[in-house]
């Protein structure tokens, strides 16, 4: 070799290669063969490899909750939510019509006996008051005219969980079948459109192959392909996707060799299990199998035959043909199909008509982007939680699990854009310049408390600059949001909106003597003396903390554990003003509960799990029960109203929300966070709003601008709510709890906190709302507020 090398470094042009000896062209060849069939044996070993490993792959993936359309809603929301599940909308005049599709979900996520399950796949009219976005939905249809006032769409696909086995190279979803499993008709259409002469050739196929060279050269280009099926295979097994003159050759005996070896019906069943038909997200979808479920919702089992031709049509371009962004160049591609079939005689002229006619319905789209990852962060980690005792954490994602979630993706979004524009608002109100970084984050969580289902969480103002999940891996200090903890307690131990309390300063000395504390409100002013509601709504830190110190800390321990609260709760004197490390999640059980009548069960964000045949896994139901009397959660709703009428939330309808809720403003030490807890009848929502660890702050750890829970996360709130809203019935508390019936008006004396007498001033009686069986007994006018009988009455006061 190394002789004949010298000698072909001696050649300089056309005419050396004359005077070469004939044994030296001979040796050469030789040479050259013997390296090729080296070469060609090594590729072969990995093929044959890639050959005999059916490596099936179905990702986890994870769904939102099923779609409700009821009367009322918008002409624009409803045309969206259906456009964004790819349905095929007619739209006419006040009239929208398309075929509700077949049910691939649990039936049981449908309220019980629902006519969606007797609509499927039937035509439904949805009429509206006019032909404009927001024209308000009248009557929802069948085909027969019967008339329902909601009707539910299927869930939507929002991500496919990454995989997470070791040695897997790249994202592929694939269901292997044996090739009995798949229907004729299938592998007939591919082979029509792709390979005529697949059971005749050897792995070449002679006419192809000359007419894609001579293409080839007219165009001067590799516009041709020429490949059979196991050419196509060998590409697609040994992952050779560019077009190369020394890898076709390569190919070309590669699918000679693999003809040699198996017969033909084992190459088409692995042939059918391997072609690449399209995208997932960041996964491959490879396989027939997997581009049935993948396209059409169905098996390869259940198709018919235009669904089998437009499939078909998609091996030559999966991107130029998708049926989801050119649904014209599909069509057009299965016609073809079908007109091939016809005349390689797989069906009759009479079968392509009809087949031509048949409706194509898709199934959603996957898109290419997770689209509520924060919610899916939390959606990982309950499946941890709710799984450890099944399987390991990395077998989770490579499941195949179909995880039906709470997730309202239309509600996910109003609050990601609400935490994002909100945050950018407080920037240009503290005066922060556009180009610096200011550290503000931001959280929100949201649930509809009659059922325990999170609709929208968001962890953060932008997952792709920061994928630091706020709602799942944070706990700060609550600050004022805990005081109505202290309050309830307070409540329940003979106090009342009514009760005298002195806003001044004081101090508490402790433990022996070896300690004290001196609690300071927000404001510098003091009010003197004023009522237990007035505290409440005006948030002052003096009242809230003497309320604490004199029903007891174990008290107010003890309510807190009741509404839900698990994280370690200090007993200290400053508990009272909500030092109290909690999560975002913790903060929004504690409102459900007041919000949902004092019922309470685990808040959820997962409804059920299935197989990726659909059968059951698992599934969670919302049993609430009774942690607190629902006339206590009545009664503190009444007194966190006043906190939106008179109180720290007065400023809510200055950000556009006007309707009756209840909620309390946080604002803790340093100005670090600030949060708004609040609820409506229907929804409970917890926003955060602060800097992240040494973001933003000082040397001393003190916020270079001040964040207050009205000013800073009030606003986002007060617009989330008010777009969850927009669609929804205006509701009060009592139109809806029956507990608030138990609530009583009493004239109550204010220097004294008694029932007021007859006669007594005006301006010394306020009227206040009272639970039956709670209201004070006895009357009085007092000259003046109380004084403690004896000093140990009371805190120490200087």
């Amino acid at each position: 070799m190394k002789v004949l090398l010298t000698y072909f470094k001696r050649v300089k042009n056309i005419k050396d290669l004359i005077h070469i000896k004939r044994w030296q062209w001979w040796t050469g060849g030789c040479v050259a063969a013997v390296l090729f069939a080296a070469y060609l044996l090594f590729l072969y070993t990995q093929l044959d490899s890639a050959f005999h490993k059916q490596d099936d792959f179905a990702p986890t993936r994870i769904y939102t909750d099923i779609i409700r359309l009821r009367l009322g809603q918008p002409r624009g929301y409803i045309y969206k939510r259906l456009k964004d599940l790819s349905y095929d909308v007619q739209a006419v005049e006040r009239r929208l019509t398309f075929v509700l599709r077949e049910i691939t979900y649990p039936t049981y996520l449908l309220p019980q006996n629902h006519p969606t399950i007797e609509w499927q796949g039937k035509p439904v009219t949805l009429e509206f008051d006019g032909a404009s976005d927001t024209s308000k939905l009248l009557t929802i249809k069948s085909a027969e005219n019967s008339e329902i006032p909601d009707l539910y769409l299927e869930p939507e696909l929002v991500t496919a969980l990454s995989r997470t086995t070791s040695g897997s190279a790249k994202g592929e979803i694939r269901d292997y079948l044996k090739f009995q499993d798949i229907p004729a008709q299938v592998w007939q259409s591919i082979i029509s459109i792709e390979d005529q002469h697949f059971l005749d050739h050897n792995g070449l196929d002679p006419r192809g192959f000359a007419r894609a060279i001579w293409v080839n050269l007219k165009t001067l280009s590799f516009a041709q392909g020429g490949s059979t099926l196991t050419q196509q295979l060998v590409k697609n097994l040994m992952a050779r996707r560019t077009k190369n003159v020394f890898k076709k050759i390569n190919e070309l005996f590669l699918a000679l060799l693999l003809e040699a070896r198996y017969d033909k019906e084992k190459i088409l069943e692995r042939y059918l299990n391997e072609v690449y038909l399209g995208q997932v997200g960041t996964y491959e979808i490879h396989g027939v199998s997997e581009g049935a479920k993948h396209f059409f919702g169905k098996t390869v089992q259940e198709l018919n035959l235009g669904e089998t031709a437009l499939m078909a049509g998609l091996i030559r371009g999966p991107g130029f043909y998708s049926p989801y962004r050119h649904l014209d160049r599909a069509t057009k591609r299965q016609q073809l199909v079908l007109q091939k079939m016809v005349e390689t005689r797989q069906i009759a002229p009479e079968e392509m008509d009809e087949a031509v006619h048949q409706p194509i319905r898709l199934v959603p789209p996957t898109v290419a982007t997770n689209r509520a990852p924060y919610f899916t962060d939390y959606v990982k980690a309950e499946l941890i939680r709710q799984l450890k005792d099944r399987m390991a954490e990395s077998e989770i994602s490579d499941a195949g699990f179909r995880v039906y979630t709470t997730l309202d993706l239309y509600l996910n979004t109003l609050a990601q854009k609400s935490v994002t524009e909100g945050l950018s608002q407080l920037e240009r109100r503290l005066g922060i310049p556009v180009v610096s970084f200011s550290g503000l984050e931001g959280a929100l969580a949201s649930v509809e408390h009659g059922t325990g289902y999170i609709r929208a969480l968001v962890g953060g103002r932008d997952y792709v600059r920061s994928n630091f999940n706020r709602i799942l891996n944070m706990k700060r200090q609550v600050g004022s949001t805990f005081k109505p903890i202290v309050y309830l307690a307070a409540l329940k131990n003979g106090w009342g909106p009514g009760t005298p309390v002195l806003d001044a300063p004081w101090k508490l000395t402790y433990d022996r003597g070896k300690q004290f504390w001196e609690p300071k409100n927000y404001d510098p002013e003091f009010r003197g003396w004023i009522t237990m509601r007035e505290a409440l709504i005006h948030s002052i830190n003096t009242v809230a903390s003497r309320i604490g110190t004199l029903v007891g800390l174990d008290a107010v321990i003890e309510n807190a554990k009741m509404l839900g609260i698990e994280s370690e709760i200090l007993k200290v004197p400053s508990l009272s003003l909500g030092i109290t490390e909690l999560s975002p999640i913790e903060l929004l059980r504690v409102y459900s509960v007041l919000a949902n009548a004092g019922q309470a069960d685990e808040l959820t964000v997962i409804r059920a799990i299935t197989q990726e045949d659909g059968a059951g896994y698992a599934r969670f139901v919302y049993h609430p029960k009774a942690v607190m009397d629902a006339g206590f959660a009545a009664w503190m709703t009444t007194l966190l109203k006043d906190v939106f009428k008179e109180g720290t939330a007065r400023s809510a309808s200055a950000w556009g929300f006007n309707r009756p809720a209840a909620g309390k403003t946080g604002t803790t030490s340093h100005h670090r966070d600030a949060w708004f807890a609040g609820y409506t009848p229907q929804w409970t929502t917890v926003v955060w709003v602060g800097l992240d660890q040494g973001s933003g702050m000082d040397e001393k750890g003190v916020a270079k601008f001040k964040l207050t829970g009205a000013g800073s996360a009030l606003p986002i709130w007060s617009e989330y709510m008010r777009k969850v809203h927009e669609n929804e019935d205006l509701k009060d508390f009592g139109d809806v709890e029956p507990a608030f019936q138990q609530l009583v008006d009493v004239a109550i004396d204010k220097k004294s906190g008694r029932r007021a007498t007859m006669g007594c001033p005006g301006d010394q009686v306020v009227h206040e709302k009272y639970l039956k069986g709670y209201e004070p007994t006895s009357e009085d006018c007092a000259a003046a507020y109380p004084i403690w009988e004896k000093e140990s009455d009371r805190p120490d006061i200087h």
